[in-house]
């Protein structure tokens, strides 16, 4: 995503409500007059934008690039509520549309609805206040870790393997770049830039949260549990648990029983 851009005018927001479409399935335009920032606040849909496949759900923000596009269908799955901001910039932000999960960052929903209060109360000084909430809300995104999905796709069958194989494989970077077919240090550089993390990090924190849920099964010993996530000993496993977590494994059990 573009970095440096001049938001140049925004030109309608609107609310989205579940009852404004009876279809299921919608196809819209083939060519959008302007860019489109959507913050999703309930429902779940699969959009089909030119040769992105983008899942929405509830607290996503959807970005659609202004332009011709050669397919722009929306599979609702479970009827929701957006707020829809159009406007336009002085160069492109993405060429492709993208989601964001914005779960972690709950003010930005409010952003969007304080956003859409001043456009339709069009209070005196109401638009410069919706430019400042608008620039707030792109300083928010760009905070957020995010690819472009021709860089995701690359990552993906690391991503694919990790997901399903964190317990059973010793899953090096080596083995995992070998995967995508790009060298090990562009596919840990990817992969930083998308979870923050190094891979190796990464598939710890996997297993740590596993951790989590057997333990609360009560059904495994720490030692156990140690074992099943293919942690070298119990005491290198209750050592990385405490660092992550702030408890030993034990006192995590014990608090959340009682």
């Amino acid at each position: 995503m573009e970095k440096n851009f001049l938001i140049t005018k925004i030109n309608q927001v609107i609310l989205v409500s579940k009852e404004r479409y009876a279809e299921s399935k919608l196809s819209f335009s083939s060519d959008l007059q302007h860019n489109e920032l959507i913050f999703h606040y309930s429902g779940e849909a699969t959009v089909y934008f030119d040769d992105c496949v983008l899942e929405t759900k509830e607290n996503t923000i959807r970005f659609l690039p202004a332009g011709k596009v050669s397919r722009y269908d929306v599979q609702r799955n479970v009827y929701g509520e957006c707020i829809d901001v159009f406007f336009d910039t002085d160069k492109p932000i993405s060429k492709s549309a993208f989601v964001i999960d914005a779960s972690k960052k709950e003010h930005i929903g409010t952003l969007f609805k304080r956003l859409f209060s001043l456009w339709t109360g069009k209070t005196d000084g109401y638009y410069f206040e919706c430019m400042s909430i608008l620039y707030k809300i792109f300083a928010e995104i760009q905070k957020t870790r995010y690819l472009p999905l021709e860089q995701y796709l690359k990552i993906k069958p690391a991503i694919d393997e990790i997901n399903s194989e964190f317990l059973n494989k010793s899953l090096t970077s080596e083995y995992l770049s070998s995967l995508c077919e790009v060298s090990e240090s562009y596919f840990k550089k990817l992969f930083k830039r998308r979870f923050g993390l190094p891979p190796k990090k990464y598939i710890i924190q996997k297993k740590l949260n596993y951790s989590c849920e057997l333990l609360l099964l009560g059904n495994y010993t720490v030692t156990q549990v140690a074992e099943l996530c293919r942690f070298s000993d119990v005491y290198f496993f209750s050592r990385l648990f405490k660092k992550q977590f702030g408890l030993s494994p034990s006192e995590y059990v014990k608090k959340h029983k009682d």
